[in-house]
């Protein structure tokens, strides 16, 4: 689980999950958006005020951006991005937010209306302060304005929610992410290469990526759960979705500890995913993807990445031939020394979800991505999801890449006990960012450029025609997959695994001696147990 502390703000890589470094302000002056989330089944409201109140939503939303932005220049005393701030503030009020209150004539709005005056009014009066130099009182009125933006926030959260019930409050949102937020999970799970019993091929050919994405994100749909993306994707199994419980249907079944989907503490659901969809670009050494609006020039809601040695490329999800391509393979199948071979390639899936994490009150915009693995005489499905910026903030973007295969280190539970645990882990990967594990790094282009996150030709999207930009600006906003961005978070799809060398041969004491409880199964009959 990935946690996204305080963060004072600078210019430097920040590294979550990781001491490297400190999490992105997720409380920041980022510009908000709310268009992410819709099911394919949401109507359009019948009485016309619904879309005036999202778009008076909108424009409250940019409002506190620009209070926070006048809040952190006001924080440093610096008075020209403070005036810029506090510019930004009227003009949105009087050309954006009082015309759009004109066309509404519900109650909230009338409440809004009267807001408006005294929030520009205590903007004026921060600006005089700042002209003073008083910086404590212009901190001060700014408190004033920003606790009344959040509560006309609030109003219309609570007027939107009654006229489309289960939509997300932003307000819940603003206050989750401003704390200390789940921002994403990663999981692994081990199980034999192993045969079904009788005629029935291998578990490798039953649990596809499609399998395993149908187990974690589901389509949660107003009359029952189906399969991902309202059965878009249908891995062609029956699963039998309750509420507290899932059950496949064939030669293999869930142990009851699995069944109850607790392998992550969020929720995903795939059905409130509707407007976002993935877009990518694959290059010499790799492929990088991201998730923008789906009306814009994407390449699919489930998208797959095949990235080798050689190039990288991206492959749309409804190509039925890509759901059981070759798998990452490393030399341990045959010799066990945990290095990597460079074939064949398995591609990472990758797709939008909307995820509640254990402890935030409302769902999260999110990626989710999965891949497989072969080491060692076992399968590995290893994947997770991780907050989706873009969604939320005008401009910022989640980039998932991957170079070529999976580095794997092979582990004894003679090295878990040695003195130089890490050391043998690291000694078996080659490449200078596996440093990073699995960490996000979040930062501005520039400065996550210069981290040596992303590798070589890779690294051309965050810098190529963007060096100008970057150089004059330090950081100012540059073209990423076609998306303007200020704010990057970067994470490796092929980040390294450790695995337990000879699992298959351990006992479950042994296993749980090491720190590690394998997922395995169990031949029972006609059936297989997944534990």
């Amino acid at each position: 689980m990935t946690k996204a502390p305080d963060y004072e703000g600078d210019n430097t890589p920040i590294i979550k999950g990781s001491a490297l470094g400190r999490a992105q302000d997720y409380n920041s002056s980022r510009s908000n958006k709310f268009e992410w989330w819709a099911g394919p089944d949401d109507e359009d409201d019948d009485d016309g005020d619904g879309d005036v109140l999202e778009a008076i939503h909108d424009v409250e939303l940019a409002l506190l951006g620009h209070v926070t932005t006048a809040q952190a220049a006001v924080d440093r005393e610096d008075p020209t991005a403070a005036r810029e701030a506090f510019d930004a503030f009227i003009n949105a009020t009087t050309k954006a937010l009082r015309p759009a209150l004109d066309e509404c004539e519900t109650d909230v709005c009338g409440t809004v209306r009267e807001n408006s005056d005294g929030r520009v009014q205590g903007i004026r009066i921060a600006r005089r302060a700042v002209d003073e130099g008083d910086w404590t009182a212009a901190k001060r009125e700014l408190e004033g304005v920003e606790e009344i933006v959040l509560g006309d926030i609030e109003r219309l959260d609570d007027e939107l929610v009654e006229r489309y019930p289960g939509r997300p409050r932003f307000i819940d949102i603003i206050e989750y992410l401003g704390d200390a937020p789940t921002i994403g999970e990663s999981f692994t799970v081990c199980l034999p290469d192993a045969s079904l019993p009788g005629d029935r091929g291998s578990l490798a050919e039953v649990l596809t990526l499609d399998h395993v994405l149908a187990y974690f994100a589901s389509s949660y749909e107003p009359d029952g759960r189906r399969t991902p993306f309202n059965n878009r994707y249908d891995p062609v199994c029956c699963f039998d979705y309750t509420d507290d419980y899932i059950e496949l249907d064939g030669p293999i079944s869930l142990h009851e500890d699995v069944a109850r989907q607790n392998i992550l503490s969020a929720e995903l659901d795939t059905y409130t995913t509707e407007n976002r969809a993935i877009v990518g670009y694959g290059t010499e050494g790799g492929a990088v993807v991201s998730a923008a609006a789906a009306s814009a020039d994407t390449d699919g809601k489930r998208v797959f990445l095949a990235s080798g040695d050689v190039t990288g490329e991206i492959i749309l999800g409804e190509d039925r031939d890509m759901v059981m391509p070759g798998d990452n393979v490393s030399s341990g199948d045959s010799g066990g020394d945990g290095s990597v071979s460079p074939t064949p390639v398995s591609p990472t899936l990758v797709c939008p979800v909307t995820a509640t994490p254990e402890d935030s009150p409302t769902p999260l915009p999110g990626l989710f991505y999965l891949k497989r693995i072969r080491n060692d005489d076992q399968i590995v499905f290893a994947g997770g999801w991780v907050l989706d910026e873009g969604a939320l903030f005008e401009d910022s973007v989640t980039l998932l890449f991957a170079e070529g295969p999976t580095e794997v280190a092979s582990v004894t539970p003679e090295d878990i006990g040695s003195d130089d645990y890490d050391g043998r882990i690291v000694e078996q990967f080659s490449r200078d960012r596996s440093r990073f594990g699995s960490a996000l790094v979040s930062g501005t282009p520039e400065s996550v450029a210069d981290s040596g996150m992303m590798p070589g030709p890779l690294n051309g999207i965050l810098e190529g025609d963007n060096d100008e930009q970057m150089a004059d600006g330090g950081g100012e906003e540059v073209d990423i997959l076609g998306m303007g961005a200020e704010k990057l978070t970067v994470a490796a799809l092929d980040a390294p695994l450790v695995h337990l060398a000879g699992a298959g041969e351990l006992s479950k004491g042994d296993k749980v001696a090491t720190g590690r409880i394998e997922t395995g199964v169990i031949n029972s009959g006609e059936e297989v147990d997944i534990l």
